[in-house]
């Protein structure tokens, strides 16, 4: 399938209608950018989260260590100490640290998709931070 969208002046355009279905994404929905040497794909949140995750896991598995050890060390140590302590290589710890940003994003998108459905704007920082350990717990 080749669409032509024409780009507008913020830089926004329009995902046509049927990759929107296919990729089963609607209003509010957050996509990510990736650029590769064939192109740009775009992905649903957690399509990108599964994928880099899985590669990560598969990555790691390669050398014996688990990507569900690894998140629960860089929960306790912080990133860059769990990452140096599970001697992550330089592709790896790239990897490592967009799978967390992307969690976090999934987590926020989380609070705000619940603040939406039942009508408050706000949360208090505990029932933020609470929903970000659930989200964490989750994964």
């Amino acid at each position: 399938m080749l669409t032509t969208v024409r780009v507008q002046e913020k830089g926004q355009v329009t995902i046509p209608r049927d990759l929107r279905r296919k990729l089963r994404l609607k209003k509010g929905d957050m996509v990510t950018f990736m650029e590769t040497p064939q192109g740009v794909v775009i992905r649903s949140l957690g399509q990108a989260v599964q994928e880099m995750q899985q590669t990560l896991e598969t990555s790691l598995g390669q050398g014996g260590k688990r990507l569900d050890e690894l998140l629960a060390a860089s929960q306790e140590l912080g990133g860059d100490q769990a990452a140096q302590s599970f001697g992550l290589g330089e592709k790896e710890r790239a990897l490592f640290y967009q799978v967390v940003q992307l969690r976090a994003q999934m987590a926020l998108e989380s609070i705000r998709s619940a603040a939406e459905a039942d009508g408050t704007a706000q949360f208090s920082d505990e029932e933020i931070e609470a929903e970000i350990q659930s989200a964490r717990r989750e994964g």
